[in-house]
């Protein structure tokens, strides 16, 4: 996690953030929300999609690290899948007490094999400048491939992608002229990421959304907007929605959105008890 600040509150960012992806992170939003205390954003652990990891496992560093702190949790936010964390997290802070922090998600999904083929997919997408067009195309019929098998599971086929992936982006780094070390790392971090997928199909993260406030941008495909039109997804309840008509890669570097939730924040500094 992150520390800026010296206040003795905080606010925890769940996101899985890295460097050249095209969707705004918390890094553009913090500017803007004006805060008196710290912003910590959480740091996903090195996993292997296909080790066998709780949720409760997954969080625990986190946890930890906050309660050695002496900080109170003044709200906790999270960004696409980082908002199943987010809201995993406020509830089990609040089961801690004495306060419960509040909860604002941005674009918050539910993860399903929709959801992991989406990512995979960004991930590929994020890397043709290395890959040849027929390992692209290679990594995404395999993705649908494994996708159309039946009774496959969210966390089964994270997994099974990144298995794929791996000799296909190990061989693809290396051509790039990355050495060794540094393209394993590379790979690793895809690793991580669908660990981080397959773990957040594990978790519950309606009791926290229910009290959240979701901000909502316009992509079809993102967010409640996806949820509420997916096959099979049940209702989800939340405590307030903010619409804003701007991308899903935006949502976080949109100045209106700033404000908007640096005013949320504000109310939860003067009214905790």
């Amino acid at each position: 996690m992150h520390d800026a600040g010296t206040d003795t509150d905080v606010v925890l960012a769940a996101d899985f953030p890295v460097t050249g992806r095209n969707e705004g992170g918390f890094v553009d939003l913090a500017p803007g929300l004006n805060l008196d205390c710290a912003l910590w954003q959480t740091v996903a652990p090195v996993r292997d999609p296909a080790a066998t990891t709780s949720g409760d496992d997954y969080l625990e560093p986190w946890l930890a690290e906050v309660a050695a702190s002496g900080r109170t949790v003044r709200a906790v936010l999270g960004y696409c899948v980082g908002s199943v964390f987010a809201g995993v997290l406020a509830e089990k802070i609040a089961a801690r007490g004495p306060h419960a922090p509040r909860v604002v998600v941005f674009d918050p999904e539910m993860v399903d094999v929709p959801t992991v083929h989406l990512q995979f997919g960004r991930v590929v997408g994020n890397m043709t400048s290395v890959l040849t067009a027929d390992e692209a195309t290679g990594l995404s019929a395999t993705a649908e491939r494994l996708a159309a098998r039946p009774g496959i599971g969210p966390a089964e086929f994270a997994a099974d992608l990144y298995a794929v992936f791996t000799p296909v982006g190990t061989a693809a780094l290396g051509r790039a002229g990355l050495d060794e070390d540094y393209a394993g790392e590379l790979v690793t971090l895809v690793g991580s990421f669908m660990a981080y997928l397959g773990v957040a199909a594990g978790l519950d993260p309606r009791p926290g959304w229910a009290r959240a406030t979701v901000i909502t941008s316009g992509s079809p495909r993102s967010g409640l907007n996806r949820m509420r039109t997916a096959p099979g997804v049940a209702p989800i309840e939340v405590a307030d929605e903010r619409r804003f008509e701007v991308e899903h890669r935006d949502l976080l570097r949109t100045p209106s959105v700033a404000e908007t939730v640096a005013g949320l924040l504000a109310t939860s500094s003067r009214t905790r008890p």
